[in-house]
């Protein structure tokens, strides 16, 4: 057993100051926070929540393409994310190293493989030390010497290489499904703005051009506008209350009467972490939930300008809970669950509902279902939506599908890893399960 320390060095980022913090690039450095590290079935950096920094800072808090940082400090109860590794992208653009995470500088390459201690820092094992000796109470912290503490068995250089490699391969599937699910999802999102929204076809056949669709689609737009309270909007079409195609359902259940009972359980921090339900026993949770059906669309209350809108997949095995935080959503059978996630997860329906969120506190802005389902939108004809269904439900399907993968292989990746490190899986074991479920 060799201890961390042994190998390697923790540092501490620099307390950049806020007030030259910027949103304008201007070639002006990103400042690395812990909002920047998530977790989707899988540790990566995110180039999201970015802020730019335009004042003076020593040089040696610059980061490489590369480094890894480690967070220190969260406000999880349970110290779930203390330790979450995040590797900095190799980009053009320049990084700091921030107050709250460590940056790991390996001291021996000879004795250990940068990319095996990466997969390291991911494990439970990991986690659960420092989480075990954190101090605070709501907003937790651990410390580079606690970090250094961390002991474990250490394999040749040449078979931790492999280990690496073997999870690395499962880690970048994962991130190929998140990368085709964003640009799906995009393509869907794109395809209702510009129908609904825009209103394109209507548009292009106004002026006398081609809408670029099928002649059979095309035929389904009219080629003119008329007036309405939502202002222009195409001739024939009407105006909707959200309430008049989505019904809220309210069938709630006490987890807790069923101890034993495993649930799905949707959860924001959940959707935060990749669009995964929890697993989780019924003895662990605390307060009553809302249930979720197969046909069914979460929209959260909570905090609408960063919009959380959920299409859950459903478990033969395990029955499907939800946060109150949540709207559990049903839309009517001649709109679809399709047309349904579009529209509320749209630009417009978000600005509006978060102009009417209300709360205590800017970070706990939450809307009330009445004013959700008051809410104006356009509505057209059933064949238009039948036809935007057909082209759009096959790839919410497909996000679905990889969603599901990607879990599948997050669980194989996190059951395999302490078993590889611990040497209870040998690496031909190991490489021979990734080809028989096709990594």
């Amino acid at each position: 057993m060799l201890s961390l320390g042994e190998l390697a060095d923790i540092k501490h980022g620099w307390a950049f100051k806020s007030d030259f913090f910027s949103e304008s690039p201007n070639e002006n450095p990103i400042v690395v926070g812990i909002g920047n590290f998530k977790y989707e079935g899988g540790f990566r950096f995110e180039n999201t929540k970015i802020k730019y920094y335009e004042g003076d800072f020593p040089s040696d808090y610059l980061l490489e393409s590369g480094d890894i940082l480690l967070v220190m400090t969260c406000q999880t109860a349970g110290g779930e994310i203390l330790g979450i590794p995040g590797k900095i992208p190799g980009d053009s653009n320049k990084y700091l190293h921030n107050q709250r995470l460590g940056k790991f500088i390996n001291k021996r390459h000879d004795l250990l493989d940068d990319d095996y201690a990466y997969n390291l820092f991911k494990s439970a094992d990991f986690n659960r030390f420092l989480a075990s000796s954190a101090s605070g109470t709501k907003i937790l912290h651990t410390s580079p010497n606690r970090i250094l503490q961390y002991s474990f068995e250490l394999p040749p250089v040449s078979e931790q290489k492999a280990i690496a490699h073997i999870l690395g391969t499962l880690d970048d599937k994962i991130e190929l499904n998140r990368k085709t699910n964003d640009t799906l999802e995009a393509m869907a999102k794109a395809l209702f703005k510009s129908w609904f929204v825009d209103f394109d076809p209507v548009r292009a056949k106004a002026e006398g051009r081609p809408t670029g669709l099928p002649a059979d689609i095309s035929d389904l737009f009219p080629d003119s506008f008329e007036d309405s309270e939502l202002g222009e909007i195409p001739r024939g079409w009407g105006v909707a209350k959200i309430d008049q195609i989505i019904k809220i359902q309210k069938d709630s259940i006490d987890p807790s009467v069923t101890p034993d009972e495993t649930f799905d359980h949707y959860s924001i921090p959940a959707f935060d972490s990749g669009k995964n339900p929890a697993k989780e026993l019924g003895s662990s949770i605390k307060s009553q939930k809302f249930l979720v059906g197969d046909d069914d669309l979460l929209v959260s209350k909570l905090n609408p300008s960063t919009p959380r809108v959920w299409i859950p997949f459903s478990s033969s095995a395990r029955r499907s809970i939800c946060s109150t935080e949540f709207l559990v959503c049903r839309a009517s059978t001649d709109v679809g669950r399709a047309f349904a996630y579009c529209l509320a997860s749209s630009d417009s329906i978000i600005e509006v509902m978060t102009g009417l969120a209300g709360g205590t506190s800017n970070s706990h802005q939450r809307i009330r279902p009445s004013d959700f389902l008051s809410l104006d939108c356009c509505i057209e004809s059933q064949k238009v939506r039948s036809a935007f269904s057909d082209v759009v439900e096959p790839l919410l399907r497909k996000t679905l599908t990889q969603r599901i993968e990607s879990r599948f292989l997050a669980s194989a990746r996190d059951a395999l890893l302490p078993k590889l490190i611990t040497g209870e899986i040998r690496i031909p074991d190991a490489e021979k399960m990734l080809e028989e479920v096709g990594v």
